[in-house]
């Protein structure tokens, strides 16, 4: 989504390579990258923090300013509605060998 949000936002011009990544979303990536593979590795989820929520945001309004495929704006919504609802259920990260990472969730009592 961020990927082809940047690509519409050059394709239009008149913007400078700043103002393309940071409404693309694309700020976003390199912060998410390094915490990937450890949270993955370790059983983690990948650790979001809420404040990062607005590069998606910029990301799917900006696509649809720019003309982007419908179904990945459907899929940016989607995403952004799943983001609200984690939103809710935010945890608190812990660093891992300098890697932001969530701890591993706690399981639900049984209902009864």
């Amino acid at each position: 989504m961020v990927e082809h949000a940047r690509e519409r936002m050059e394709a239009a011009g008149g913007s400078d390579a700043d103002t393309i990544r940071n409404a693309s979303g694309a700020e976003l990536l390199p912060v998410l990258y390094p915490r990937v593979g450890t949270a993955v590795a370790r059983g983690h989820g990948v650790a979001m923090l809420v404040s990062e929520i607005r590069h998606v945001e910029a990301a799917v309004i900006n696509l649809e300013s720019y003309g982007g495929h419908e179904t990945v704006l459907v899929e940016g919504y989607a995403l952004l509605k799943r983001l609200a609802t984690l939103k809710e259920q935010a945890a608190s990260a812990e660093t891992v060998d300098g890697i932001l990472t969530l701890p591993p969730p706690t399981p639900h009592a049984p209902c009864g």
